[in-house]
């Protein structure tokens, strides 16, 4: 089986959580002598998809994916693998009461409906799939996301710091989604002494995020996972957050940190690859 795996964008346009993870997976499907490509979906075109007609698709995001290809794309076998929600065109189901998006709002219906499976990253983005689109049979939950061997390696250093500085991680962001005001406001309000904390070296990053004792994050919109939340679990980090994060959704949440929480995502990468195959087959 040759596998395609296609997104806006990859880890050579910029570092973000969707293009860490889908890294991850292009290495894993190489480690196991797969013969994977990655191409974006600015780049598909229909002679692309003619000669691809025989490969299996991962679809990460793809906004960029003309519609007319998309549609060409649904007569072929492939799989979404789910980083927000396509479904809606501003991708934000809060902004509807209990992220019940109206029929009239529903976009792209077809082609999630279509797709062999569509992978969500927690138990809160598959339900809110579920409710909105007619996939109950095809969602299948990760719980979690997938970290490079170099990742863990810098992750498992950090947790082992016992000391750590009395100070509250704000993640400095751009996007209002982020809700870093918000965070800010409410630091202020409880006189907790707060770390505005960015480093566009991600290493360098989580290096930051572990050297603080906890982490403010207060999105606006609903997280399918939120891969820094886990970080800051896996290096000893209290999370203080809400129930729009698709982390504190999961079991192994407030059951597991540190280095059992790390050996718990390392065995995600097999179990992604695995359901993935098996989708193909």
């Amino acid at each position: 089986m040759r596998y395609i795996l296609t997104s806006d964008f990859f880890i050579d346009d910029f570092i973000g959580g969707a293009a860490l993870n889908d890294e991850e997976i292009y290495k894993v499907f190489k480690k196991n002598g797969e013969d994977i490509e990655k191409i974006k979906t600015s780049e598909i075109t229909e002679d692309f998809l003619n000669k691809e007609k025989e490969s299996f698709f991962i679809v990460s995001n793809f906004f960029h994916l003309a519609p007319e290809l998309r549609e060409k794309l649904m007569k072929l076998k492939y799989i979404i693998y789910a980083h927000d929600y396509k479904f809606v065109q501003h991708t934000n189901p809060a902004a509807y009461d209990d992220f019940k998006v109206p029929e009239s709002d529903i976009i792209n219906k077809d082609f999630h409906e279509k797709a062999i499976a569509i992978m969500c990253q927690s138990s809160l983005q598959q339900n809110i799939y579920n409710l909105n689109v007619d996939v109950k049979d095809s969602t299948i939950n990760v719980s979690g996301n997938l970290w490079s061997d170099e990742d863990f390696e810098v992750l498992e250093e950090v947790e082992k710091i016992k000391n750590k500085k009395q100070m509250c991680s704000v993640i400095k962001s751009h996007y209002w989604q982020k809700g870093v005001p918000e965070a800010i406001k409410i630091c202020i309000e409880k006189k907790f002494n707060y770390d505005l904390i960015h480093d566009d070296n991600y290493h360098n990053f989580l290096r930051k995020l572990g050297a603080n004792a906890a982490l403010m994050f207060y999105p606006l919109t609903p997280e399918t996972l939120c891969r820094a939340v886990v970080e800051a679990r896996m290096m000893n980090v209290k999370v203080i957050t809400s129930n729009m994060v698709g982390a504190t959704h999961e079991k192994w949440f407030d059951e597991i940190k540190g280095k059992e929480l790390i050996d718990y995502m390392k065995e995600r990468r097999n179990y992604v690859y695995s359901r993935i195959k098996l989708s193909a087959s």
